[in-house]
């Protein structure tokens, strides 16, 4: 274990550097934490490291790692942050610790295919410099393992190639499914370490720059938890606050994505002002200030009067449905 730069691991210290690096992230989810080191250690593709990060756990996750590791005498660096850092921080902190040309990233919760190193590694090492990142499907899973579905619904395969508009329209890669180039993550900056939560962000900078280009199998489990980072409630006005911020970072460097923020990010400031009268209005300000509109202007206005923040939304919110009915009736008549 390493609180401030040693490592366990037997291999860490090799002058080989390897292909890949995976990126194993805790935060208490001691329950799964061994199901995600044992689909790890199952890859069939042997060239890769392997950083475990725990960011400051508080259950028995740091416990339940180091048993793992003394039992099965798997080679990996286990760092453990000396106070809890955030995802991204701590994101940060295991690409400064790769050696990898290549970064897979998984949630202790979540769990990989015995294949997906050894698939997305090989196609991935093929291309050229201007593709920094390969997806997959992912199987979505609950807490005790059983399918829910897919994160890709069956059918057409996903945009490819250059995605930063369609990821600006909604997000569909599903982390643990993604392998890039660390060089390109670092090029863009790493993570943004004053953001809630990582992915989202990470993938629009990379995709403004570079093509991602898919797999094709499901090739990691996505467990859906009611307390994980992205489904609690808890982290309901931080989750939606990020998501805004992410996308009004990226206002006004392509016209045609510029609606699509404002949309999204006006839905965002609206959750987040059903849940915090302060922080509500004041994320609402800035979407108006990208671009005024009279409907905006009355929702700002609306949003500072005192006790309006649910009442608000909820109208906003019926709204949103009445008009997405519209749009729907438009289009079965033409």
């Amino acid at each position: 274990m390493e609180e401030a730069g040693a490592a366990v691991g037997c291999n860490v210290g090799s002058a080989t550097r390897p292909a890949v690096t995976v990126v194993v992230v805790a935060h208490n989810q001691e329950r799964f934490v061994e199901q995600c080191l044992d689909s790890v250690a199952k890859q069939i593709f042997d060239d890769f490291e392997t950083i475990i990060i725990d960011d400051c756990s508080t259950d028995g996750s740091v416990e339940r790692i180091e048993a793992w590791l003394d039992r099965t005498s798997f080679p990996a660096r286990f760092l453990v942050n000396d106070r809890c850092r955030g995802i991204c921080a701590t994101g940060n902190r295991a690409l400064r610790h790769s050696r990898g040309d290549f970064v897979s990233m998984v949630s202790a919760d979540d769990f990989l295919e015995p294949d997906k190193l050894a698939r997305q590694y090989r196609f991935l090492e093929q291309l050229d410099t201007s593709v920094a990142a390969v997806f997959s499907n992912a199987r979505l899973v609950d807490e005790r393992g059983r399918e829910l579905g897919l994160a890709l619904p069956s059918g057409e395969p996903p945009a490819e190639g250059r995605i930063f508009e369609a990821l600006i329209v909604g997000n569909f890669l599903t982390s643990p499914t993604v392998m890039a180039r660390r060089a390109a993550m670092q090029e863009v900056g790493g993570y943004d370490e004053s953001l809630f939560y990582e992915d989202f962000d990470m993938w629009l900078k990379l995709a403004y720059r570079y093509e991602f280009r898919f797999v094709p199998g499901v090739l990691a489990n996505y467990r859906i938890l009611p307390h994980s980072l992205s489904h609690d409630l808890a982290n309901e006005v931080e989750m939606q606050e990020s998501r805004a911020r992410v996308l009004l970072k990226w206002y006004g460097t392509n016209p045609t994505t510029d609606a699509a923020i404002l949309r999204r990010a006006w839905k965002h400031g609206r959750r987040v002002l059903a849940a915090d009268r302060v922080r509500g209005p004041l994320l609402l300000q800035s979407v108006y200030a990208k671009r005024p509109t009279i409907r905006r202007r009355i929702g700002v206005a609306l949003a500072s009067m005192p006790g309006s923040g649910r009442a608000l939304a909820g109208a906003f919110d019926v709204v949103d449905r009445l008009r997405a009915v519209v749009r729907s009736a438009g289009v079965s008549h033409r």
